[in-house]
């Protein structure tokens, strides 16, 4: 059947690979008076475990997944994106494939978020190394490849620029912080309205408004001024009250470390599922044969290998950093509930005692 780069694809899937992952178990239970600050690690430890099992058996569902895509393309061969792009995203969900992802490239370009399908076109090419059949690939390739080359003069870019950044600056665009490797560089964007917002302590946060066009690179640029000095005295006291006994809250720090821990686990999480799709490619087209390993012709092995040695790297370190993370989190909140534990007690302290036969607890304080 002929692919034009006009209208939705046909689609095929596989079937993915099923892995075995070692099972862990949890420890002994907490004390009661720490089961509830202690949940924040549990739950993303479980999370952690629990996203790695998905990944052994992933929820594909092929057929449905056919089905959804024959819709989604009735829907939009009639010019009703609205219900049939929502249609293609939950067919890629069931099963990834490159020419589901071209046609929801094809979406985010009819909405006018040209940086999005330009990305999705990209993803697209990607998700074709496991597209079954040589001459299919190749043709899907060639769309997609044909339609970023149309994109990219279109796409516009925003670079931004903060002078005489200073420590700790952090840059916000539309609410996603950039790294700051990425400030000055111009980055593809989305046509339309736009929000940076950049921070620093002991700076003023500057925000910027700006709306950008079809094939424009823009430039902002930022400049940090010095908070006043009863900027300084208000910034102290929050520390001042974290302090005092029983009178501070969690200190932000601990929130963040474990914003932080989850995020790294996620990053981690998506790593593992990318190297389990390598191991799934490599042992779809390539085999054990006397004398070494046989792998199909224009089979690109090397890429999918060096993918999945990269990814399970990255899964084991992300994933240790995130967990550590999440531990000083929850070393800031445990730290934080034993400071106010005591101003409740209205004078007396109960000690908990445990030896090696009993326990008990001891009360002292002033009555």
């Amino acid at each position: 059947m002929a692919e034009t780069t006009t209208r939705p694809l046909g689609k095929g899937h596989l079937e993915a690979p099923r892995f075995q992952i070692a099972d862990t178990r949890r420890g002994a239970g907490l004390a009661p008076g720490r089961r509830a600050v202690v949940g924040l690690a549990s739950a993303a430890a479980v999370a952690l475990c629990g996203a790695a099992a998905r990944a052994q058996e992933p929820a594909r569902d092929p057929v449905a997944a056919e089905a959804l895509f024959k819709a989604a393309r009735a829907l939009v061969d009639k010019g009703d994106y609205a219900a049939g792009c929502p249609k293609f995203e939950a067919s890629l969900a069931l099963n990834p494939s490159a020419s589901t992802m071209i046609n929801i490239a094809r979406c985010h370009e009819h909405d006018g978020k040209l940086a999005t399908a330009w990305h999705d076109y990209n993803r697209a090419l990607v998700l074709n190394r496991e597209t079954a059949g040589e001459q299919r690939r190749r043709s899907l390739e060639q769309i997609a490849q044909k339609e970023i080359a149309a994109l990219e003069p279109r796409v516009p870019k925003l670079r931004i620029v903060v002078e005489g950044a200073p420590a700790g600056v952090e840059v916000q665009r539309d609410g996603t912080a950039l790294p700051a490797a990425a400030l000055g560089e111009p980055l593809p964007i989305d046509p339309g309205p736009h929000e940076i917002r950049a921070s620093a302590p002991g700076h003023e946060t500057e925000t910027r408004a700006i709306t950008i066009a079809e094939g424009q690179t823009e430039t902002v640029e930022l400049t940090l001024r010095p908070a006043a000095a009863a900027g300084a005295g208000a910034a102290a006291a929050p520390a001042k009250a974290e302090e005092a006994p029983g009178g501070g809250g969690v200190p932000a720090w601990a929130w963040v470390s474990g914003a932080a821990g989850i995020a790294l686990v996620g990053a981690s999480v998506g790593f593992l599922i990318d190297d389990l799709s390598a191991i799934g490619a490599l042992r779809d087209n390539c085999r054990e044969v006397p004398g070494g390993t046989y792998c199909n012709p224009g089979y690109d092995f090397a890429a999918d290998n060096a993918r999945k040695n990269r990814d399970v790297g990255l899964f084991v370190g992300l994933g240790g950093a995130g967990l550590v993370a999440l531990g000083v989190a929850v070393y800031g909140i445990v730290r934080a509930g034993g400071e106010r534990e005591p101003a409740r007690a209205q004078g007396a302290v109960a000690l908990p005692w445990i030896a090696p036969s009993s326990a008990g607890a001891s009360i002292s304080g002033s009555f």
